[in-house]
């Protein structure tokens, strides 16, 4: 009868040091330089005048204006927050625009999924827009 060697499975090799260093290392200036260039497109990136145009019971509809001082046209994900009176968040909304260079543009945002009815006679009472930064994780 024959006899054959296998060899183990899986075989594992344990990585030299300075390999290890250079992975941590560019982990590290990875995520440097990610958030870096988020907070250099939040300096050219100005939203201003925040405005609640209308709104009802099933609907809020959120004035903006978005400035792109940059000399390029940026794409941008916001993330857009409306609070009541007692800081209860009534609406939350992730969504992107395209943003041509050297532009102030008025803008609207429709919230017409939120997550409980407006009563009656009470309106929307604070608003945030900023800019959603990319994960690194």
């Amino acid at each position: 009868m024959r006899s054959f060697d296998r060899m183990e499975w899986p075989k594992r090799y344990k990585l030299k040091g300075s390999v290890l260093l250079l992975a941590i290392i560019a982990v590290i200036f990875g995520i440097w330089l990610q958030r870096r260039d988020h907070q250099n497109l939040t300096d050219k990136i100005i939203i201003s005048e925040l405005s609640f145009n209308d709104w009802g019971s099933q609907y809020i509809e959120l004035g903006y204006v978005v400035e792109n001082t940059s000399d390029e046209e940026v794409e941008l994900h916001l993330l857009a927050k409306i609070w009541d009176e007692q800081d209860i968040e009534i609406a939350s909304s992730l969504f992107s625009i395209t943003v041509p260079p050297h532009i102030r543009q008025s803008r609207s945002k429709l919230f017409d999924r939120l997550n409980r009815s407006l009563k009656e006679g009470e309106r929307p009472y604070r608003a945030n827009i900023v800019i959603y930064p990319k994960r690194t994780m």
